[in-house]
């Protein structure tokens, strides 16, 4: 019986071991085909912790279903990174998140679009420049004839006429425009704001000539430093027996004391006056008396300290450092405040006004000035020239 057993057993094994795959192959010439189960190492189905393919799978989960996986439900995805916070570095100024060039509370402007931010460019609406060097913004220092001097500054002999010609030097009509640099007594004279208003000038007789076609002649010497008789404070106080109004006194009262040093009438034939005292007297200025008188402030301006003239008193600056003397000459030249708003006699002076830099004057007035009789004679030179007295 036993002996049965163990035949049946190893015929029932037999049987197992050759029964045909799924696709009809089994052994042949005792060669093992493909198993059609899965196997473990040691190639015997169902061995290991595999389930029996041929076992019913009733209502069990096949691996690697989609129900396999967190009961249908997908991987939670990572959490993202944290971003830091931002740090304002200007907690004070609303439009600033970082210093930047200028640092908080500044804009970081940069008006003439050449690089530098307003803050740093001493000339802020001159592209090609960003400190006022020989010639003041505005004005190229070029130097064409390679001889050390700025050609706006207009050193050549040939720039120095003479009345009546002699010597060989060129001839002038004797009308010229004296630059004075005024000093207070209680101020301090500097060769800095002396070599200012000479720069001035020449940019000046440059900029009439751009404007009109033709230009006048500065004095020789080209600027006429005076050396005041009182203390700023008594211009001030002091009726000048021209004004009503105190806020004029100070125009009054250097203008009679510059006109007595140089020798000069009220509205003179010959003399006309551009004035720049050395201290401030909130932006007061004004034109006639054949001058301009300007401020202080305009000094600083042509220095290069600020981005312009500024006006306490009419709250309609800052004014362009050439444009502010222009509207006052304009006046001298006959003019009123007339023209487009853009003019330099209206407010095409103060800066952004008349757009980029420096103001013009409009045709109507150009040929007004031309025209004005009291004007004959006056525009007869050339860029950099000056008339000296016999």
């Amino acid at each position: 019986m036993e002996r049965r057993v163990r035949h049946g057993i190893a015929a029932l094994l037999g049987l197992v071991m050759g029964c045909s795959s799924p696709g009809g192959q089994g052994t042949e010439g005792g060669t093992e085909l493909a198993p059609s189960s899965p196997r473990d190492a040691s190639g015997v189905a169902g061995a290991g912790n595999e389930p029996d393919p041929m076992a019913p799978q009733d209502d069990a989960v096949v691996a690697g279903s989609s129900e396999d996986m967190n009961d249908g439900a997908s991987p939670a995805d990572p959490a993202p990174p944290l971003e830091p916070e931002p740090i304002d570095a200007c907690p004070d100024d609303p439009d600033k998140a970082v210093p930047g060039a200028c640092g908080c509370g500044v804009q970081d402007n940069d008006s003439d679009q050449d690089g530098t931010a307003d803050c740093d460019d001493a000339c802020p609406e001159d592209g090609a420049k960003t400190a006022a060097g020989e010639c003041g913004c505005g004005v190229s220092d070029e130097d064409a004839d390679g001889d050390g001097t700025a050609d706006c500054l207009g050193t050549d002999d040939d720039a120095l006429c003479v009345l009546g010609g002699v010597d060989g030097a060129c001839d002038c009509t004797g009308k010229v425009v004296h630059f004075v640099y005024f000093v207070e007594a209680d101020a301090s004279y500097s060769e800095d704001q002396r070599a200012d208003i000479e720069a001035m000038a020449y940019a000046f007789q440059q900029y009439w000539y751009d404007q009109l076609g033709v230009t006048f002649y500065l004095n020789e010497p080209v600027v006429d430093v005076i050396m005041a008789e009182h203390d700023a404070g008594w211009y001030l106080s002091t009726p000048d027996g021209i004004h009503g109004d105190s806020r004029w006194y100070r125009l009054g009262n250097v203008k009679n004391e510059v006109y007595a040093e140089l020798g000069i009438r009220d509205f003179d034939a010959d003399h006309r006056v551009v004035n720049y005292p050395t201290s401030r007297h909130d932006g007061r200025v004004g034109g006639n008396f054949g001058g301009a008188w300007m401020d202080g402030d305009d000094l600083t301006c042509m220095a290069g300290e600020h981005g312009g003239v500024n006006f306490p008193y009419d709250e309609g600056g800052p004014a362009h450092c050439m444009g502010h003397v222009a509207h006052e000459f304009g006046h001298v030249l006959g003019l009123g405040h007339e023209g487009p708003n853009t003019d330099c006699m209206q407010f095409g002076f103060y800066n952004g006004t008349g757009g980029d830099g420096m103001c013009s004057f409009s045709d109507d007035n150009v040929a007004k000035i031309l025209a004005d009789p009291d004007n004959e004679d006056w525009f007869e030179a050339l860029p950099g020239q000056r008339c000296q007295q016999p």
